[in-house]
This record gives C-alpha cells, structure tokens and sequence, in this order.
C-alpha cells in the first residue's frame, strides 16, 4: 500500500525593491523543506528584459530541501540555486528537477549562401548579425533576434539545461550559480539615427569608425562603443549535477559572434551520474559606472 506522505514545507520569502543610482532591483530568497508529493513550476527573468530567464520544474515523491536566491536588473539576472533530495522508496513518480536558462544574448549566425557572396568589408564582423547598411540588398536585423532576414540562421538555441531524476531510495543533488546579462546594441531602438547619443544612450552598445563615432557601414568599422552604464553581454556559471542512481540530462547549446566560439553538448546517463562543471562567455564587458568602486561596497 502505498505510503502517505505528510507535507511540510517552510518557505522563507524576501521581495524587495530598491532604487539604486543606475536602476530599480528585485531580490528574492526562498528557502524549502519538503517531504511529500511535490509540485513546483517556476520562472524567474524575463528574457531580454532581464538577460535571460530560468524556468525551473520540481515534480515527484520524496524529501528535498532547497534553497534558491535570485536577483534582477534591467538587462541582468543572477541565480544562486540549491537542491537537494532522496526519492521516496515507494515513489511512483521519481523526484525530479528540471531546469532551463535561455540567453538574451545573440548567437553566432552564419550565411546560408556562399560566402563570396558577402562584402569585402563584411568579413572581420561576421556572424555579429547582419549589421548591413548601404549595402544593396541587404536587410536590417535587430540584435535583440526580432528579425531575421532569410539568408542568415542563428548556429545555436542559446540554451543550458539540465534534469536529474532520482530512482527509488536513492539521492539527487542540482546547484547552479550563474549570472547572465545582455545590453542592446543602440541600432535596435526606436532611436536608430542617434546610435547611442540621446539621454538612454549609456545602456547600449555600437560599431565606432576610426574617428570614434558611430556607424554602421561595414567600411567603416574598426571598434565597438558602449555607454558607462551598459551592463554588458556575458553568462557565466558553476554547475554540479549528480544522482547516486536514476537518469541525468544536459543539453547546452550556445555560440558567440564575438569570439565565434561555439558549444554544444547532448547528454544522458543512466545510473549514477557526477558532473561538476564552469562556464564564461564574456562578449562584453560592462561599462565603468555598473561595476562600483571597490571601496564603495562598506
């Protein structure tokens, strides 16, 4: 017969606002104990609006104990999230988490045509989207992946995700601390002619010509620019998956045009599984007046 579990579970809640010199915040700390049938579907971020999201699925029979802190700012997300469980021994749904990160931050795309095809001048930026100005034929493309003409294709989904599912009796442990950021570039906005000049200009991002101004010919582009308050384009994480026996998976698949690196991995295993692992993509660095001083911090 099967066993009836009582439910305990102790949610600890902070939600704070807060309005510091550069943007408003949103904190959130939880902390579970649970041992029973459980149920839990988050999301926290909301993509481009924040860098990336989390969406993250509890589900099944057992004791777990979890402890999640979350932060967000326009353009940035930062996840600290622990967990640990046994599956009930008499489970019939194994106790399972799931867990998603999507990226604002662009991928690397490619040219679906030849390549003889692109421009000359092209070449020392491609796959940083089709940036293309003046140039006959051509479409324009936001970096924030609202368009995509048809001769170009995104390389990767922009995707880390995991799930660890624990057998009967047996444990399962997911960790993940990561923070992820994405700063548009200033050719995506409504303020296009501007390239970064008018009062919101210090959150973006754009091409400089040897002059140190703006554009967006291909001829002309030797740097990048971005504002002092630009948060940046990066995802860095540290990541420990385990079970001591049941079924893990990952999927990760990310690319940078920056760098025009390139990552993918689709994995499972079934039985007992021990993965710790660390990643960084840094793109770009944020601007000088979102990092503070050191001594700022007492």
């Amino acid at each position: 017969m099967k066993k009836t579990f009582a439910i305990t579970l102790a949610i600890a809640f902070v939600l704070a606002f807060a309005a510091p010199v550069f943007a408003q915040n949103m904190d959130w700390d939880t902390t579970y104990n649970m041992d029973g049938t459980i149920d839990i579907e988050k999301q926290v971020g909301h993509l481009c609006n924040t860098g990336a999201s989390l969406k993250q699925t509890v589900e099944g029979e057992g004791e777990m104990t979890k402890v999640i802190t979350t932060s967000q700012v326009e353009g940035v997300l930062t996840v600290d999230d622990m967990n640990d469980w046994v599956t009930a021994e008499d489970a019939v749904n194994n106790l399972t988490v799931t867990s998603v990160i999507e990226l604002c931050a662009p991928a690397k795309h490619v040219y679906t045509e030849d390549d003889t095809d692109w421009p000359e001048a092209a070449i020392p930026v491609r796959g940083l989207y089709p940036l293309a100005y003046g140039e006959d034929d051509w479409e324009t493309t936001d970096l924030d992946g609202t368009f995509d003409p048809d001769f170009f294709e995104a390389l990767t989904d922009q995707i880390w995700a995991v799930q660890v599912e624990a057998d009967p009796g047996f444990s399962g442990g997911l960790t993940q601390d990561f923070e992820a950021a994405y700063g548009p570039w200033s050719q995506s906005e409504y303020y296009a002619d501007i390239l970064g000049a008018d009062e919101d200009g210090d959150k973006y991002w754009w091409f400089e010509d040897e002059d140190g101004n703006a554009t967006t010919q291909f001829d002309e582009i030797v740097g990048v620019g971005k504002g002092d308050d630009y948060v940046g384009n990066y995802f860095n994480i540290d990541q420990m998956a385990r079970t001591s026996q049941g079924t893990t998976k990952r999927y990760i698949d990310i690319s940078s045009p920056w760098s025009h690196a390139y990552l993918m991995e689709d994995m499972e295993v079934v039985g007992m599984a021990e993965i710790e692992e660390s990643f960084e993509m840094d793109n770009l660095e944020p601007g000088p007046d979102t990092v503070p001083d050191w001594w700022d911090l007492f």
